[in-house]
């Protein structure tokens, strides 16, 4: 399905009014591309669990990658119970803490900016939102938190004494169980089921589907699909994440070697003795035209303007992904310098290349940042700017974090403006921790510079571009998350 076809479903979510639905959503294959329970199997050997646990975290994904196939429900219940069984005696606080592990390491990369999207529209329509899965707390409440969704309906494994029973507590999360617990869900909520919406890929979720009034398949299975398109059922079809096809392979592999070209161009303009500003400006441009060119980065700019009205200038943006570098090289083009922490300085290849573009590094633990002021008032009285993001890091989700105030006292210091570039969405293209690059079109908004004389505060001037880059990335108050999920049914 197309970017507009989920754009227009969207907008149904919006029109069709109803506040007091619930939004039901499953996990694996709906919100996330592939399955939790991968994920936890992945963690559970990377954490070198005792090796007899580690073979039965084996051969439980095997099971669960069979059981998706068959989408029997007799198999399933016998997944689960065997599992249940593997994990009498251990801790529960060992299990939480691999699931937060998976969650970081793997599945937070694979949610779907599509369901993100499905999530926040719902969110606006004043729904409530309620993840459904068989899939364990264990598997879903990091996921959870980071959506901002506070409730969660899942399968649940007994504990007594901090340690699991190898029991599981029924009914399971499952089939008609999934049917169950959004019923006690909806009467609590005082919600009608027929103004409810529910978000699936499994033809095993097809009770609570017939049930609600706006049945949804996602990425549907061939059995599911089928009887979607009997019943006149929307389908949806998420692409941003998921295994890659041949062209995202294919221009990973570019993108590298144009990086790398990069770094040895600098190298080689280096050692010919080139003035070191030229050969920072050779560097910027190879980086942001080749770079973006093998990576099948497209842009969308609006206030393009305010790129050149005011140099020099401190160009602040939001950090999203490890391609933002290549989208500010193509935008800036020259005469610019970034600011960087220390750290990336021994990364091989990307150190070097850094480098070459003068680079001003920062050790983050430094108490006395002197030395790094003065080389940052000397690069903007040289007549080049500064590229610099408040936030210091990045969220999984791109999420805006809080502002630190350097760049905006820096700035007031030397006399230049503030020239704020929000990011959209780079992370579609390589999301936090990814390793293939997807072909994007980039959105990017330029503010009008923030004159020194007109910044007043820089504290208040910090919280108010902070707000700003919240409010054109459509998202609330960075305090709603994360939120706390709680489980039941």
């Amino acid at each position: 399905m197309s970017d507009r076809a989920l754009e227009q479903h969207l907008g149904t979510i919006t029109a069709a009014g109803e506040p007091r639905a619930v939004a039901f959503f499953d996990l694996d294959g709906t919100l996330i591309a592939g399955y939790s329970i991968l994920a936890l199997a992945l963690e559970t050997a990377r954490a070198g669990f005792a090796r007899g646990e580690l073979r039965q975290s084996l051969k439980m994904l095997r099971d669960a990658l069979r059981q998706r196939q068959r989408e029997s429900g007799g198999h399933y219940h016998k997944l689960v119970k065997r599992l249940s069984r593997a994990l009498a005696g251990v801790s529960e606080h060992t299990l939480r803490q691999l699931g937060e592990q998976a969650c970081q390491r793997y599945l937070a990369k694979s949610l779907y900016r599509e369901a993100i999207s499905l999530v926040e529209a719902h969110r606006a329509a004043g729904h409530k939102l309620v993840i459904v899965t068989a899939a364990s707390h264990y598997q879903v409440e990091p996921i959870a938190r980071l959506l901002g969704i506070e409730e969660i309906c899942c399968t649940r494994l007994e504990v007594l004494d901090g340690r699991f029973t190898g029991k599981v507590i029924s009914p399971m999360c499952y089939g008609e169980g999934k049917a169950l617990a959004a019923r006690r869900v909806a009467r609590r909520e005082q919600a009608a089921l027929a103004q409810c919406w529910f978000y699936t890929d499994s033809s095993a979720d097809l009770p609570l589907l017939k049930l609600v009034g706006h049945p949804v398949a996602v990425n549907p299975s061939d059995t599911l699909g089928a009887h979607a398109r009997s019943h006149r059922w929307p389908q949806l079809k998420f692409a941003s994440r998921g295994l890659p096809d041949m062209e995202s392979l294919l221009r990973t592999a570019l993108t590298g070697q144009a990086v790398t070209a990069t770094a040895l161009v600098g190298a080689l303009g280096k050692r010919l003795g080139l003035p070191r500003i030229a050969n920072a400006n050779r560097v910027t441009q190879l980086l942001g035209d080749l770079g973006s060119g093998f990576a099948g980065l497209e842009f969308d700019i609006e206030g393009a303007e305010h790129l050149q009205q005011r140099r020099p200038a401190i160009f602040v943006f939001n950090h999203q992904s490890m391609l933002d570098a290549m989208v500010l090289a193509h935008l800036l083009r020259r005469d610019v310098v970034p600011f960087c922490k220390q750290e990336m300085a021994g990364i091989p290849v990307l150190g070097p290349l850094l480098q070459q573009a003068n680079t001003i590094f920062v050790d983050r633990k430094a108490q006395n940042q002197s030395a790094v002021l003065q080389e940052a008032l000397t690069v903007l009285e040289s007549g080049r700017s500064l590229v610099i993001a408040p936030e210091g890091t990045r969220s999984t989700l791109g999420h805006i974090q809080p502002f630190k105030h350097g760049a905006f006292f820096l700035a007031r210091k030397a006399g230049v403006p503030i020239v704020p570039i929000v990011l959209h969405n780079v992370k579609d293209a390589l999301p936090k921790g990814g390793f293939l690059i997807r072909p994007a079109t980039i959105r990017i908004s330029v503010l009008p510079p923030v004159e020194p004389g007109a910044m007043g505060s820089v504290r208040d001037t910090c919280s108010r571009l902070e707000a700003r880059y919240s409010g054109l990335l459509g998202q609330s108050a960075v305090a709603a998350l994360p939120r706390q999920a709680t489980a039941v049914a």
